[in-house]
């Protein structure tokens, strides 16, 4: 299975989440308020001090691209000793996980020891910090970091992987601000609108947002794949439909591309009995494929509740969780989280 889609299917958030308007947050702007739920390990930063670096790189620990990212940071933490600080933020946990996740977080970091070796901190339950930063700056996925500098100011926003050739740039004084600014001013032209449409829940000036971002920047066709289908499938089923078999065909049946799509379906509460119908025989083809069964199973337990179908989510979900035990590609945290839907399933019946 492609291991990425695998944990996309599991971490990723709904893509390109609208900002506030007026509260938009980029490159050349001072960094946004900061003021963390709590320390966790390190040295707490009440403020970000002129003269002084920072990297704010948000996280979950339901992410798994985030918990991979981690060894690397703990590698810029020490390259960059003195020179710049490093700060691990835990942020959007407590609408994954609900209870106590403080606690969670708190013992997730402790099992990590020498491996998360900088600063961390964490969220507050109203997501003060993901708010202000995150959504402001219409960044819908983790991991994300913002390069802070000297001046106080943002000077990158991005994901972690492309981060450390700006970082050098930062230090030394080569890097361009003004240009990087200006070419994340023209990328936002196109999502931010997107965004505030899938927020907002108008799917059809989504869709068209969508289309009129692919005739001008057609690169971005899969980037933007996930949105567009969202907003088909909410506003025009025939067309979605259609799309996704197009989808499919052009990547010669990727199990990616039938997971992105069935991910859809199991998260989306409000879509048409037909949408869902449609959705069921996806994922039902993406089960012949023989890779991740247990996953595909378990979207297809979440989208029959979506349908308000009960009995069949128990009966579907009760077989993820067996094949989840059995399959090499499992993990203790998916398997957790089958369980944890499968009750969630029982309680509502």
């Amino acid at each position: 299975m492609n291991r990425l889609f695998l944990l996309s299917a599991v971490c990723a958030l709904t893509a390109l989440a609208g900002a506030q308007p007026g509260r938009y947050v980029t490159i050349g702007d001072p960094a946004p308020a900061f003021k963390p739920a709590k320390w966790l390990k390190g040295t707490p930063v009440a403020s970000f001090e002129p003269g002084k670096l920072y990297v704010v790189e948000f996280w979950a620990t339901w992410c798994g691209p985030c918990k991979e990212n981690i060894p690397h940071l703990t590698e810029l933490a020490k390259k960059y000793q003195g020179q710049v600080s490093i700060i691990g933020v835990d942020i959007w946990e407590s609408a994954k996980g609900g209870g106590d996740y403080m606690k969670k977080v708190t013992d997730f970091v402790k099992s990590q020891g020498s491996k998360m070796d900088y600063n961390v901190a964490v969220d507050t339950p109203r997501d003060d910090i993901a708010n202000a930063w995150m959504k402001a700056a219409s960044e819908g996925g983790i991991p994300c970091s913002f390069i802070i500098g000297r001046d106080g100011k943002v000077a990158w926003i991005g994901h972690p992987a492309k981060m450390e050739e700006t970082l050098k740039q930062v230090i030394d004084g080569t890097y361009d601000a003004a240009a990087a600014r200006n070419k994340r001013e023209i990328e936002l032209e196109v999502t931010r609108p997107i965004g505030e449409a899938m927020e907002a829940k108008n799917y059809k000036a989504a869709a068209k947002a969508i289309d009129s971002a692919l005739e001008k920047r057609p690169q971005l066709k899969y980037s933007l794949m996930y949105s567009l289908l969202v907003a088909l499938y909410h506003s025009d089923l025939d067309r979605g439909m259609a799309l996704s078999q197009q989808v499919l065909k052009e990547s010669n049946g990727e199990i990616g591309a039938y997971q992105m799509m069935s991910s859809i379906f199991a998260t989306q509460t409000d879509l048409s009995p037909a949408a869902y119908k449609f959705g069921l025989g996806i994922i039902d083809e993406a089960t012949t494929k023989g890779l991740g069964v247990f996953m595909f199973k378990a979207m297809k337990a979440a989208t029959y509740f979506n349908m308000g179908n009960k009995d069949e989510a128990i009966k579907v979900g009760e077989e993820a969780v067996a094949l989840s035990e059995k399959d090499p590609n499992s993990t203790p945290e998916l398997r957790e989280l089958l369980k944890k839907n499968l009750a969630k399933f029982k309680a509502a019946k």
